[in-house]
């Protein structure tokens, strides 16, 4: 009897230790994984090569730009300023995601926007990105990531990102938004 016990002892111990192990250890992609930094508007945020300030976001049903595009439909318009913070290598933002629950979008490329806009080391650049959305997102929460790419091994992977939250039930929604012209942060 005393035998029985001291093996199930043992066996709920291992099972308990094997738990643990499966509670602490990384997710396979983790060495990958790109480290966030969580921004908020008006903040200044830093990951290792991008440094990014988001002066403003808007929700609007209609984006226009300085040379006449325009487009309609609901609308996430981002201003910012961004640059790099280590090399020029790789330093285009090329990395504009929104989330929105469990659907994501990009930064569209149509009209005069900031996505892929090329970043300058320590000398920011100012700008938009705009999002195209489904109407019936207006009442969510989403996160706006931005990243440059770092040098992978065999790829090209984001070593930093900036994350930033934003209400968009929170949001006013403006008739029309102009964005920001592609240029020198002043």
């Amino acid at each position: 009897m005393k035998k029985h016990v001291l093996v199930w002892l043992a066996t709920a111990a291992l099972l308990a230790c094997a738990w643990v192990v499966t509670k602490v250890t990384l997710p396979d992609d983790a060495p990958s994984a790109p480290f966030v930094t969580t921004a908020q508007i008006g903040e200044h945020a830093t990951a290792r090569n991008l440094v990014v300030t988001v002066t403003d976001v808007h929700l609007a049903d209609r984006v226009t730009d300085a040379r006449g595009w325009s487009a309609e439909g609901t609308w996430l318009v981002v201003d910012l300023e961004a640059a790099t913070g280590v090399t020029q290598d790789l330093s285009a933002l090329s990395f504009a995601e929104l989330t929105i629950g469990e659907r994501t979008f990009s930064a569209t490329e149509r009209g005069t926007t900031f996505a892929r806009q090329d970043l300058v080391t320590a000398v920011p650049r100012a700008g938009s990105l705009a999002f195209e959305l489904p109407d019936d997102v207006r009442g969510d929460r989403a996160t706006l990531r931005l990243g440059v790419p770092g040098a992978g091994v065999g790829e090209v992977q984001l070593d930093g990102v900036i994350d930033l939250p934003v209400d968009l039930a929170a949001l006013p929604v403006e008739a029309e938004v102009l964005l920001d012209e592609n240029g020198w942060a002043r």
